[in-house]
Formats: C-alpha cells, structure tokens, sequence
C-alpha cells in the first residue's frame, strides 16, 4: 500500500492510476488520510453499484427484517405461489 498526498497525487494522476492496478494507494490531504484508491473492474462496478443503491439497500434491508421476525417461504412454496401466479394470469 503507498501513501501520497494531493498534489503529488495531482501532479502525477496517470502514474498512479498504472499503480493501483497491482496496490492500493492512501490519498492523504495536510497528513491525515481522506481517500483510497484501488482498481476497480466493470464487473466491480456493478456489484458495487447493486449492493449500494438505495433501493436495493431497503429491500435487502426489509428482506432481512422479516427474515429475523420469521416471515420466511420455503422455495418450493415460492415456486408453486409464482406458477400458481402465472397460470392465474394467462386466464
């Protein structure tokens, strides 16, 4: 893991960035430590982006919620809820 401050980081932005490929780096600002750089992938990107949004948040939230008050389906009961759904529909 490097340490750099802001304006070398600025100064220097390219060659960090081919750094943080193999490390992370520690962006520090008048000695005290406010960011971290690290590589990131389009596949990262996208778990990154689903396990932060807002909304997914709340229903992961909620979803954890019934779970701890015991509001839970087994599979097999979902599966035939949701085909008994689907047949309900087509009607």
């Amino acid at each position: 893991m490097k340490f750099v401050n802001v304006k070398e980081l600025k100064d220097k932005l390219s060659e960090y960035l081919r750094i943080i490929e193999t490390e992370d780096i520690v962006v520090t600002y008048r000695g005290k430590p406010k960011a971290l750089l690290r590589h990131f992938t389009e596949d990262g990107m996208e778990d990154y982006v689903l396990a932060n949004h807002p909304e997914i948040r709340a229903s992961i939230e909620q979803a954890y919620q019934e779970f701890l008050e015991g509001k839970v389906t087994d599979l097999d009961s979902l599966i035939r809820e949701t085909e008994e759904e689907i047949e309900n529909a087509n009607i």
